[in-house]
């Protein structure tokens, strides 16, 4: 384009931002997105409450159980028994000696050497880290 001397006026060239303007419009427009949708919220639902009754007999190691019925859960330490019933009982960490009594029993030592002693009926010793020594037991499992 001429000015009034009919010259012409060299057109300008638009300056590009530079590259430190784009950068800051870029994360002000992610941190803009990502703030609304952080503040989405989401119905609550029933997905996760998921409950149902579990009987002592859910509890038991399979397969080295699954032949035994047990209906009572025995856990303790040190020397002790559990019950005349068909029991799930459980030892410890430290050193256990127990006696499962009377009923079809699964008898867990737990860690260290433990003395397991399944009584009458049909026992299933499980010693587990450790040397243990079995009696009376019909299954037993180092």
């Amino acid at each position: 384009m001429p000015d009034d001397r009919g010259m012409k006026i060299p057109r300008r060239r638009r300056a590009h931002p530079p590259a430190v303007v784009v950068l800051l419009f870029g994360v002000v427009l992610i941190g803009g997105v990502l703030g609304v949708s952080a503040a989405n919220s989401v119905p609550a639902t029933k997905a996760d409450n998921d409950s149902r009754a579990i009987a002592t007999d859910d509890l038991k190691p399979t397969p080295d159980c699954s032949a035994i019925t047990v209906n009572t859960k025995v856990n303790n330490s040190g020397v002790f028994s559990g019950t005349n019933n068909a029991d799930l009982i459980t030892g410890s960490a430290g050193i256990d000696t127990i006696t499962g009594l009377n009923g079809n029993d699964c008898i867990l030592g737990g860690g260290s050497a433990d003395s397991l002693n399944g009584g009458g009926g049909t026992d299933v010793c499980i010693g587990g880290p450790g040397t243990d020594t079995f009696t009376a037991c019909e299954t037993q499992i180092q």
